[in-house]
C-alpha cells in the first residue's frame, strides 16, 4: 500500500509515462507520447508549468478528491511501462558490451588468425570509361566472421537470436579495396553489424565502387575485358587475419544487365603475396569480371555507316571524267571517314600499346579512298593528253590498249582483243592499215612506182620552166636548148597547157588538205587510245578496290 498523504510534492519518472509535478489540492501535469488529450480548462492568465512536449494531460484534483484514486492511477502506470519496455535487450546490449575492447582481434588465442569470409553481390555495372580506364560498378560486399565475446545463451534473454551494432562498436576487418580509384578510397556504407547468439557476425556494407582495370582495345568494338575487384587486409598479415572467399563467392543472382556490357563470366581467387620488408604473406582475394562488348550499337551507328561512306567510291570510277565532280566525290568521301575515325579515337584510352580494329578499319578505308582520289587524277590527266603534249611509246601502249583491257576483257569497237593478237611487251608493231578513205588513197598514192612519179614531176617541171622561158622570166642561158626543144615539140596547145598548171595547182592543194586529214586522223586516234587507256586504269583501280575492300570486310568479321 503506498501512503501519499503525507507527501507535499512528489516526481516520478517512468518508462513511456512522466509525472511531471504531482500537488496536493492543485494541479499535476502527466507527459506521455501516448495520450493526445489536452487540458480544455487552462487559464490563460495563470503561468504553464515547462514541459519538453505539446501533449500534456492535466488532472485538477480538489480537495474532496480520494487518494485511493491516485494510487490507482500510478499502480496502473507502472505496470503499464513494465509491459511495454524490453529489459532483456537491454541487458543483452549491457552483458555484450561489458569489458569489450573493439580493439581486440576477436579470438580465444592471439596466436590465431580471424578467418573473414567475404562475398561480393554484383548489382549493376554503372559504365566503363575506356579513356579512363575506369569501371563503376554498384555491389554489396557480404562480410561473416565468429566473435567469441558476443556468444549467449538464448534462453537466459527472452530467445533473442540476434541484435545489431552500428559500424564501429565492435571489432571488424580493415579489408578494403587495393585498385580503388575513388577520392574516399572507401566507398562503402557503414551499415549495421548483425551479431548472431552463435558469435557469427555478419555485415553487408554497399558501394558504388571505382575500379581501376587494363582496358585492351584491340579488337575494339568486338573486345572482351577482363577486371576484378582486388580486397585485402590493409594492417594485418595472413598469420592474424586469413581472408577466405565465401560460399558462392561472385553472387549475381540479383544482377540487373547492362545495356553494352554482357556479362558471361565471373570467377574467384585467391592469392598470397610476399613482399620484401616482411616475411608474413598478406593474403587477398580477386573478383573477376569477364565482360564481352556488344557490338549492335557500334555496328548501326559507326560500321554500317563508315561501309556505305566507303561503297561511295564506286561511283568515282564510274562517273565519266568529263562530269567535272569526280575529285569532289572522292574528297568528300575521305573527309566523312576521317570524320568516323575521329569519334574511334576519342573512345579510346590514349595508349600507343595497341591500336582498335575499328580504328584499323577506318585507317584502310581512308588509305584506301586515297589512293582512289590519286588515281583518279592519273585518270584525268591520261584522259585529256594530246598527241601535241604527249607522245604514247611502244611499251605503254602495249599496255594499255592491249594487255590490260585484254586482262579485264574490256571490248573496243573495231578491236578483237585476243591473246593470239597480243603484241609483246617490249616490241611494237606498228599498224599502218588506213581507216578512212583518204588514208586509202594516200596508200595508193605511195603505192606507184617511183619511176613512174618522178617521170610525171620532171615533164611538169619542164612545162613551167619552158613557160617561164617564153615569157621572159628566165634567162635563155640558165635552160638548156635540148630541154626548150623538147618542150616545143611536145606542148603546142595552149589550152593543154593552162589545164596542165590547174591540174598542177589542184594537186598541191589536195597533197596539202590529205595531209592535214591525215594528221588530224592521227590526232584523233591517239586522244581516243589516251582515252581508252584512262578507262582501262580506272576500271583495272575499281577492280583493285572491290578486292581490297571485300579482304577488308572479311578481316573485321
Amino acid at each position: 500500500m503506498i501512503n501519499i498523504l503525507s507527501v507535499d510534492r512528489l516526481s516520478i519518472s517512468l518508462t513511456g509515462i512522466e509525472i511531471i509535478e504531482l500537488k496536493v489540492d492543485d494541479i499535476f501535469f502527466v507527459r506521455s507520447s501516448r495520450f493526445g488529450i489536452s487540458d480544455p480548462s487552462t487559464d490563460p492568465h495563470k503561468p504553464k508549468p515547462k514541459c519538453s512536449t505539446s501533449r500534456e494531460f492535466i488532472f485538477r484534483s480538489f480537495s474532496h478528491v480520494r487518494m485511493s484514486s491516485v494510487c490507482a492511477l500510478l499502480v496502473s502506470c507502472a505496470l503499464f511501462s513494465v509491459a511495454h519496455g524490453s529489459l532483456q535487450e537491454r541487458r543483452l546490449y549491457e552483458d555484450l558490451m561489458r569489458n569489450y575492447n573493439n580493439l581486440e582481434r576477436p579470438v580465444a588465442n592471439h596466436s590465431e588468425p580471424v578467418t573473414v569470409h567475404l562475398k561480393v553481390a554484383l548489382q549493376q555495372i554503372i559504365d566503363v570509361d575506356e579513356k579512363n580506364q575506369v569501371v563503376y560498378v554498384n555491389a554489396w560486399l557480404d562480410y561473416t566472421w565468429k566473435d567469441y565475446n558476443l556468444v549467449w545463451d538464448q534462453a537466459e534473454y527472452g530467445n533473442i537470436t540476434d541484435v545489431r551494432f552500428p559500424a564501429g562498436k565492435i571489432w571488424k576487418p580493415d579489408v578494403l579495396l587495393y585498385n580503388s580509384v575513388d577520392t574516399n578510397f572507401d566507398s562503402t556504407y557503414q551499415t549495421n553489424m548483425i551479431v548472431y547468439s552463435s558469435g557469427l557476425v555478419h555485415w553487408v556494407p554497399p558501394g558504388i565502387f571505382k575500379i581501376s582495370c587494363k582496358i585492351d582495345i584491340q579488337w575494339f568494338p568486338f573486345d572482351e575485358q577482363k577486371c576484378f575487384f582486388k580486397f585485402g587486409s590493409w594492417t594485418y598479415d595472413g598469420y592474424k587475419l586469413d581472408l577466405q572467399p565465401a560460399t558462392g563467392g561472385f553472387d549475381i543472382s540479383e544482377y540487373l544487365p547492362n545495356g553494352e556490357w554482357a556479362l558471361p563470366l565471373t570467377t574467384v581467387e585467391r592469392n598470397e603475396k610476399f613482399y620484401d620488408c616482411c616475411p608474413e604473406p598478406y593474403p587477398d582475394v580477386h573478383f573477376y569480371l569477364h565482360m564481352r562488348r556488344r557490338t549492335l550499337y557500334y555496328g548501326f551507328n559507326l560500321i554500317m555507316p563508315c561501309i556505305l561512306t566507303t561503297l561511295m567510291t564506286l561511283l568515282g570510277f564510274t562517273l565519266p571524267p568529263d562530269a567535272g565532280e569526280k575529285i569532289t566525290l572522292q574528297i568528300t568521301v575521305l573527309l566523312s571517314i576521317c570524320f568516323f575515325l575521329s569519334i574511334v579515337s576519342e573512345m579510346s584510352p590514349p595508349t600507343s600499346e595497341a591500336v582498335p580494329l575499328l580504328g584499323i578499319f577506318f585507317t584502310c578505308c581512308m588509305i584506301v579512298v586515297t589512293a582512289s582520289t590519286v588515281f583518279t587524277v592519273y585518270v584525268l590527266n591520261l584522259h585529256y593528253r594530246t598527241p601535241e603534249t604527249h607522245d604514247m611509246g611502244p611499251w605503254t601502249r602495249n599496255l594499255l590498249l592491249y594487255w590490260i583491257p585484254w586482262i579485264l576483257r574490256m571490248k573496243r569497237p573495231g578491236h578483237n582483243l585476243t591473246y593470239a593478237s597480243l603484241p609483246s611487251l617490249f616490241a611494237s608493231k606498228p599498224n599502218r592499215h588506213s581507216e578512212s578513205l583518204i588514208r586509202n588513197i594516200k596508200d595508193n598514192e605511195h603505192s606507184l612506182s617511183r619511176a613512174n612519179s618522178f617521170d610525171a614531176d620532171c615533164r611538169l617541171n619542164q612545162y613551167i620552166m619552158t613557160q617561164s622561158v617564153s615569157n621572159g622570166l628566165t634567162s635563155m642561158g640558165s635552160i638548156p636548148s635540148t630541154m626548150i626543144s623538147s618542150t616545143n615539140g611536145a606542148l603546142t596547145d595552149v589550152s593543154q597547157q593552162a589545164t596542165l598548171l590547174i591540174l598542177h595547182r589542184i594537186y598541191h592543194e589536195l597533197k596539202i588538205v590529205t595531209k592535214r586529214m591525215i594528221e588530224g586522223d592521227k590526232e584523233e586516234q591517239a586522244s581516243n587510245n589516251w582515252k581508252f587507256a584512262a578507262m582501262a586504269i580506272r576500271l583495272a583501280n575499281g577492280s583493285v578496290f572491290f578486292l581490297v575492300f571485300f579482304l577488308l570486310k572479311g578481316g573485321t568479321r
